[in-house]
């Protein structure tokens, strides 16, 4: 596959699958520590090595996509498409921008060119999201991308040793195509 491309006031956003190169700056992401505050997991910091290692690790995974976010050519960010069920057409996405990405409607973009991937490419049915709940930027940005909020996942997640619960999300061909 090549490059899923858009644009933004002349601006191009584009998602390509993760490759080799990207390393550095996975790990750069990974060992971001306010991002690591907004995500769902627990990211712990790794090395170059390690993050080499966990690439060769996952790039076998027949259920899930990751793709690099570029913007104007540069990565920027991270769209994953995971828990890909082709028996009941279902799947789950997140996604995760370099601050200096914020504020600009790459996020969004990024969002719906997963999508457009998600039900033209895989003929996925139903997708999903889900949001700790203070992540007040992501719960708008999945909302602005038509995704309907489906109810609270009570105490789901351990972040800054709290407890704290997940906003579950979800959109379907027909919301997105409409």
């Amino acid at each position: 596959m090549k490059k899923i491309l858009s644009k933004i006031d002349n601006h191009c956003i584009s998602l390509r699958f993760i490759e080799t190169d990207d390393a550095a700056f996975l790990m750069e992401l990974n060992n971001n520590l306010e991002i690591a505050k907004c995500v769902v997991g627990n990211p712990r910091q790794v090395t170059l090595q390690e993050q080499m290692c966990w690439m060769k690790k996952v790039a076998t995974e027949e259920k899930t996509k990751r793709f690099i976010i570029e913007y104007d050519g540069e990565p920027v960010g991270t769209v994953i498409i995971s828990s890909i069920d082709l028996s009941n057409l279902t799947a789950n996405v997140n996604i995760k921008l370099h601050s200096s990405a914020r504020g600009k409607g790459i996020g969004k973009r990024s969002i719906k060119l997963a999508l457009e991937y998600c039900f033209d490419v895989l003929r996925i049915y139903c997708v999903t999201a889900h949001v700790l709940s203070f992540n007040k930027a992501s719960l708008a940005l999945f909302e602005s991308c038509g995704f309907i909020k489906e109810g609270v996942l009570r105490s789901r997640v351990i972040k800054n040793n709290e407890r704290c619960d997940l906003i579950s999300f979800s959109i379907t061909r027909e919301d997105f195509n409409n």
